[in-house]
């Protein structure tokens, strides 16, 4: 039977096997391992676990809606100058009361972090943090900002005892784990799992299971094999060539809501010359994807309708943009590019390339449903169109790092590589800034625009949207923005994943935008 949840459908089949978790303990089975225990290194997975230890300001609601937390009131007292007001009862998890000087400490810390990937896309607007007593700070800013809780969301706090010069050893051992969340720190074993222990001195409610563990299972039969034998009590990222197997089997059931997280692809245009592209000979040729009409050209040789239906098996939508429907800055008449093989010919012919061209495109296997399978898919749909094209597939672990920074001169290496992205704020701005806006590490946009691409036109309408507090302005504004950006092809969107999980009977989950699995969105059965 099908039931209705809330942003998603839970199938099920008939539960007659016994629950074998208890309130104590709660064993999840995760596609992704985090990258750091550091909980100002962004990364899908350490927000996701970590952010049970370190909570930001505000909480959000599985829609990504901020809601308030240990921030109580807030308001805006100058055009760029906001007051906050602290819960007066919050401690750290070693008894330290919360206080504004650790809200100051975390914010810069996540501002100055040297690391891979940062929250400086988020913070970027922040100029000063203002002390005015231990339960009240300001926040002064470079310019008003429309989204600042939302952003404020994102960030998780730290002690400015415990965390001072903290390492990211230091936040792996314990001694720097100190948070105000639900769960403290217990263990990290690279390559297995994850420990966290309920926190007694929870300011909130007491939290569903005295421990969590995350297991880092990146098959995805070999996940749900896991949770079938009962070795796990949850999944996620079930893969949808897998569902039928779960429904299939008593005692289990299937969750699904729609994501946030565009899958999509990344088109290097900074480069004179790239490794990856060649003439039919194998010689190293000008980098094509510098030129607006193959880009193009690529986007209408993605057939995204067949790789949601059937590689994905329908739990994608086909994306033309960077947020989903219901997520604020999404744009109704911005779709995606038609598949169009004729037109993707002429196009190439257009741009000196008659015949095409060699490409080798990079991929991970073992980050994002059935990102093996969709990489393998491209590959055949630009082959079929005239890009003879090699599926190179790497593992996560070593991908990020090549993608951002593998190249000769520390530049972004790959010439087409797949990502995903979901906006951690649920705003477009996110988005806009991290993807399409010029890459500037010290003002902390296009963060992960490892394609290069740039447009002063954008930078600036979404530097504008972020100051306009007039909801139809600001969403003219992102408009604007988006459709320029996406029509060069500053990313070629290719759908929206769904989240899915699977539990044993016993277990319900509550689907959420960003596809976290926590105590506040996974419960025992009433």
């Amino acid at each position: 039977m099908k039931k209705n949840l809330f942003l998603g459908v839970a199938i099920s089949a008939l539960a007659i096997a016994p629950f074998s978790a208890s309130a104590e303990a709660l064993v999840v089975g995760v596609k992704a391992e985090i990258s750091a225990a550091d909980p100002h290194v962004l990364f899908g997975p350490n927000r996701d676990i970590g952010g049970q230890v370190y909570e930001p300001l505000f909480g959000t609601d599985n829609a990504q809606n901020p809601v308030p937390g240990i921030v109580t009131e807030w308001t805006a007292i100058e055009p760029t100058v906001y007051e906050f007001h602290l819960r007066d009862d919050v401690e750290f998890s070693d008894g330290k009361p919360l206080t504004s000087e650790d809200v100051k400490f975390s914010i810069e810390r996540a501002q100055n972090l040297d690391a891979p990937r940062t929250f400086k896309t988020y913070l970027s607007d922040i100029e000063e943090i203002e002390i005015v007593d231990d339960t009240t700070f300001r926040i002064h800013t470079t310019a008003p900002t429309a989204i600042l809780v939302n952003n404020l969301a994102t960030v998780g706090l730290v002690s400015s005892t415990s965390a001072v010069d903290a390492t990211e050893e230091d936040f792996v051992s314990g001694n720097a784990a100190v948070g105000t969340g639900p769960y403290l720190w217990s263990e990290w074993i690279a390559g297995d799992h994850v420990t966290l222990t309920a926190n007694p001195n929870y300011w909130g409610d007491a939290p569903e299971f005295d421990q969590i563990t995350y297991r880092f299972i990146s098959n995805d039969s070999t996940r749900a094999a896991a949770l079938l034998s009962g070795d796990v009590d949850v999944i996620d990222a079930v893969s949808p060539t897998i569902v039928s197997r779960i429904e299939e089997t008593e005692g289990f059931e299937v969750y699904s809501g729609t994501s946030y997280m565009l899958f999509y692809v990344g088109l290097n245009q900074h480069a004179d010359e790239n490794q990856y592209v060649t003439d039919k000979d194998g010689n190293v040729i000008p980098n094509p994807f510098k030129d607006q009409r193959v880009r193009e050209a690529v986007s209408k040789l993605v057939n995204r309708d067949l790789i949601a239906d059937r590689v994905m098996e329908g739990f994608a939508t086909p994306a033309g943009q960077f947020v989903p429907e219901g997520m604020s800055g999404h744009i109704a008449s911005l779709t995606a590019l038609e598949y169009d093989p004729a037109g993707a010919k002429a196009l190439l012919s257009q741009a000196g390339y008659p015949e095409g061209f060699n490409l080798t495109i990079q991929c991970t296997a073992d980050r994002y449903m059935n990102d093996g399978k969709v990489c393998q898919a491209l590959g055949q749909l630009l082959s079929a169109g005239g890009i003879a094209t090699e599926v190179q597939t790497i593992p996560s672990s070593a991908y990020f790092g090549r993608a951002s920074t593998g190249g000769p001169n520390g530049e972004p290496e790959f010439a087409f590589f797949t990502v995903g992205f979901g906006a951690a704020n649920g705003v477009a701005d996110a988005a806009l800034s991290a993807l399409a806006m010029t890459y500037d590490k010290e003002a902390g946009t296009g963060a992960n625009n490892r394609a290069r691409y740039s447009n002063p036109q954008v930078d600036a309408l979404s530097n504008e949207a972020r100051s306009e507090n007039d909801p139809e302005k600001r969403q003219a504004l992102l408009s604007e923005a988006q459709t320029i950006a996406i029509g060069e092809q500053a990313i070629v969107p290719i759908h929206f994943l769904n989240s899915i999980w699977a539990a044993r009977e016993g277990i319900v989950v509550t689907p959420r935008t960003d596809g976290f699995t926590r105590d506040s969105n996974v419960d025992l059965a009433k």
